[in-house]
């Protein structure tokens, strides 16, 4: 499983001082963008390639405990399932001291750039995806 360390910033909270519900999102984006480059799939590749793109169509999270401001956390990232045309991810956010604060899933879809339509997952990009299982 792939782990991207960040901390939560001033920016990310509300004005209780706890991370605002949004920027949980935010957060496990970042994380996943990270793991994408870690299995050769940069950002930039996705959205430069001519063929498909790869947009999320669902996300979700839970809250598990507080995260304020100077909090350290590290997100735990990978992959729960690749369909012909999805793949669903999953995250974990932990404390510094290993505590659980929350969880996410987000599912991506190959849509074609010319129809619009989803479409069969790339062969080069479904290789790069099974290698992270």
């Amino acid at each position: 499983m792939f782990e991207y360390k960040t901390q939560i910033f001033i920016h990310h909270t509300d004005a209780a001082g706890r991370l605002f519900f949004a920027n949980q999102f935010y957060l496990i984006h970042e994380a996943k963008e990270r793991f994408l480059e870690s299995l050769g799939l940069s950002i930039r590749h996705i959205l430069d390639d001519p063929r498909f793109t790869f947009p999320l169509v669902h996300a979700e999270s839970d809250y598990k405990a507080l995260l304020q401001a100077g909090d350290r956390i590290t997100i735990r990232a990978g992959i729960e399932r690749i369909g012909e045309t999805s793949v669903t991810f999953i995250f974990s956010i932990f404390k510094a001291d290993g505590s659980l604060a929350g969880t996410s899933r987000t599912v991506s879809v190959a849509v074609d750039r010319k129809t619009q339509a989803k479409t069969r997952i790339p062969a080069e990009w479904r290789v790069k995806f099974e290698r992270a299982i």
